[in-house]
């Protein structure tokens, strides 16, 4: 599948998105924590205020218990009061046997000589921040997964959008090709019955366009049946009927059965295999059909006069090659081979149906391995099958 910068777009608009969102929650948090503080401060400060003047009579007067009435009060709201005398001692602590409790929030006012001072616990301070924190969270998630949801049913409505456009695409191009493969042969064929319909001419004449009858009858056949090959191999849910096969024994009698078409065309079929047994679990009618599509394909169009046919182990797997020595494939189009109907040459004496090929790759990969090409040396094609 090939990807476009625009398919990055949602996805990365999502992330920046949740993003935001993150921010904006933490931003709001911290937020809601000053106004907190903030609330908690004027309240203070309206109450030291008084706090200083209700306490100035007993603290000039020495009324402790006063004093301690007020400390009670103070402290049944979670107020801590503190008082310190004109040198700044500490006189009294509404806390008791704890003065190191911390206080975030405070406010402290003169009382005549003494001064009163108000002061809050962190935790107290904060309750109401930490409850509504869990609703400043629920709601960013739930902001945060309405914007991926948005986002990603955009994204996948263009993904479809764009897999049914390749879709069409495909079938476009599929129709177009299969017309053009079909038209050509069956042109060939009615075009010839209606010059042997006539009559008037010779045997030698007849005959050689009866075997062009055959040839593009034969070539119709080939094609029918590998697009019956491809559909089959392509169709969800196909398995493999696996076997422990000797690679060897299948490519040794796969090419004695091509020799006498190489040997009609003139082309030396060679072989070359490893020494004992290569043993590999495939399928082995398949990777038999798989090699039978590369040699027919080296024999006929590559133009050389000699084609190698190899097996070699390699680690954790096995490899198939047919090279020639022909005239090559520009390196432009090396790739573009194992594409549906691609041919190098169109020309209509040397092209196939432009599918045996597909059905190579197709192959290899089901098995779970490939199928290459790389340049001969010094010239020619080398198509490689690896089978792990």
């Amino acid at each position: 599948m090939n990807l476009h910068w625009t398919d990055f777009v949602a996805p990365v608009a999502t992330t920046v998105a949740f993003a935001a969102v993150l921010a904006v929650l933490f931003s709001e948090r911290h937020a809601f924590r000053e106004a907190v503080i903030g609330w908690e401060r004027h309240d203070l400060s309206e109450r030291a205020e008084l706090a200083a003047a209700t306490l100035r009579e007993p603290l000039d007067t020495g009324d402790f218990a006063a004093i301690h009435e007020v400390g009670a009060k103070c402290a049944a709201d979670g107020i801590r009061l503190t008082i310190n005398g004109p040198g700044g001692g500490l006189v009294f602590d509404s806390v008791r046997g704890d003065s190191s409790q911390p206080e975030s929030v405070y406010e402290s006012r003169p009382s005549g000589e003494w001064r009163v001072r108000l002061g809050m616990p962190l935790e107290r301070v904060l309750a109401p921040y930490s409850r509504a924190g869990y609703g400043f969270i629920l709601a960013a998630l739930a902001g945060a997964v309405g914007v991926f949801l948005v986002f990603f049913s955009t994204y996948r409505q263009r993904v479809r959008y764009k897999s049914l456009e390749r879709t069409e695409r495909f079938r476009r191009e599929f129709i177009a090709d299969i017309s053009h493969e079909l038209k050509t042969p069956l042109t060939g064929i009615i075009g010839a019955v209606d010059l042997i319909s006539d009559g008037g001419m010779d045997r030698e004449t007849e005959l050689r366009l009866l075997r062009m009858v055959k040839d593009d009858s034969v070539r119709l056949n080939d094609l029918a049946q590998n697009i019956l090959d491809l559909a089959r191999l392509e169709r969800e849910g196909v398995r493999l009927a696996r076997s422990d096969t000797d690679l060897s024994e299948l490519v040794r009698t796969e090419s004695d059965r091509l020799a006498p078409i190489a040997e009609k065309s003139g082309v030396r079929l060679d072989v070359s295999l490893p020494d004992g047994p290569c043993v590999a679990s495939v399928d082995a009618q398949l990777v038999a059909h798989a090699l039978s599509n590369l040699v027919v394909n080296a024999i006929r169009h590559s133009g050389a006069k000699s084609v190698l046919v190899s097996l070699e182990r390699t680690r954790g797997g096995a490899k198939i090659s047919v090279e020639d020595r022909g005239k090559g494939i520009p390196p432009e189009e090396r790739e573009r081979v194992f594409e549906r109907f691609y041919r190098v040459d169109k020309s209509r004496e040397s092209a196939g149906g432009g599918l045996g090929l597909a059905i190579v790759r197709r192959i290899a990969r089901m098995h779970g391995g490939d199928a290459t090409l790389s340049p001969a040396t010094p010239c020619g094609c080398r198509f490689t099958v690896t089978f792990p």
